[in-house]
């Protein structure tokens, strides 16, 4: 009996050792598999972890290679030659529609329309010229051109008196907006508006130190008929007490005369270049501007040597005696005489000493306006 109720303990015992180890065997194969699971989101997690360090180290490599070039780029910087600009300034005058926008804006800017231009007090363009680089800097050289109005001529004439000007160009024209032949009486006017008792105002001593050539372009060529030479002869026969005006100052200062077309382009690359010679240095060549002088020279001397007149020649007119009188045109009224018995190059009424200042009117031309 005893036996039996041992035996039944026994039995007892062992299934519920039996039962909690199938328990145990469950929980186990439970934490097993979480086990895996936190085993595989760890791998998951290293790898991660390793992405990000070879993304820190290719970072790191960049940052490295980026310091290189920046140290690189400074180097090439401090060997960088510096940048310099130095600026000629050529001062364009003429009357109102005579084209002095079309031509020195179709120069600045070749693409210009030249259609859409509209009249103006003034107005400023630039062109680079050439860069010559040295040892130690790059200096670019630009001619800036004031192009001034018709009726603004006193202002120009007082930027003349005030401001560095390194070439003047008087531009004239042979006929008025949409002429189809030659307008005399327009042509008298201009010689009136240059006469040589208002380009004595031009030419002031500051102008004479710094300008290295004034020209006078004579424009709208096309409104003559004829071979080249027949049209430049004639325009000059028309402009001649103008060009005979100007040639008094030729032994002090270069003075150039061009017929030409600046809506067709005749003369102004020639005009342009003759600007380059005279003012640009010699040092101040790029080899870009070398061959297109070379070019646009090459070509004057070869027009020269094949016409007796040549069609845009580069040679000033011939001076005539200093106490010699300008004719005027035979359409025209000469001069008074006593109007031009002032000594041209006196500058006395221009300047006040007390006080500095311009208080005198320029009358020459029909201008009663004051130097202010």
């Amino acid at each position: 009996m005893v036996i039996a109720v041992v035996a039944a303990a026994l039995v007892g015992a062992l299934i519920v050792v039996g039962m909690k180890a199938a328990k145990l065997g469950e929980e186990l194969e439970q934490a097993e598999l979480k086990l895996e699971a936190v085993q595989g989101e760890r791998r998951v997690l290293i790898g991660k972890i390793e992405a990000m360090q070879e993304a820190e180290r290719k970072m790191i490599g960049q940052l490295d290679s980026a310091d290189q070039e920046i140290a690189h780029y400074r180097e090439q910087l401090d060997l960088r030659p510096e940048s310099k600009r130095k600026t000629y300034r050529i001062l364009a005058l003429g009357m109102k529609a005579t084209g002095k926008t079309s031509l020195t804006l179709k120069w600045a800017n070749p693409l210009t329309d030249l259609t859409s231009i509209a009249g103006t007090k003034i107005e400023r363009y630039e062109r680079s010229v050439s860069r010559v680089q040295a040892a130690k800097d790059v200096t670019e050289h630009v001619f800036e051109v004031h192009d001034w109005g018709g009726e603004h001529i006193v202002d120009a004439v007082q930027e003349l008196i005030t401001e560095e000007v390194h070439g003047l160009l008087l531009v004239v024209d042979l006929g008025g907006k949409d002429a189809k032949q030659v307008d005399r009486e327009r042509v008298t006017a201009q010689l009136q508006e240059f006469q040589p008792q208002a380009l004595r105002y031009f030419f002031v001593p500051k102008m004479m130190a710094s300008c290295k050539t004034v020209v006078l372009f004579i424009n709208k060529s096309d409104l003559i008929p004829g071979m080249p030479a027949q049209v430049e002869e004639q325009a000059r026969h028309l402009y001649q007490p103008l060009i005979d005006s100007l040639a008094k100052y030729a032994n002090q200062i270069d003075v150039k005369v061009f017929v030409g077309s600046a809506n067709y382009g005749h003369a102004t690359h020639f005009l342009f270049s003759h600007f380059v010679e005279k003012i640009l240095p010699k040092n101040a060549y790029d080899n870009q501007l070398q061959q297109r002088m070379k070019a646009d020279l090459g070509t004057t001397m070869t027009s020269t040597s094949t016409s007796t007149t040549a069609p845009f020649s580069f040679a000033a007119p011939p001076v005539p005696p200093v106490d010699a009188e300008p004719s005027a045109p035979s359409f025209g009224h000469k001069p008074h005489p006593q109007n031009a018995s002032r000594n041209p190059l006196s500058t006395v009424p221009l300047v006040s000493k007390s006080n500095g200042t311009l208080p005198v009117a320029v009358k020459a031309n029909g201008i009663a306006k004051h130097l202010a």
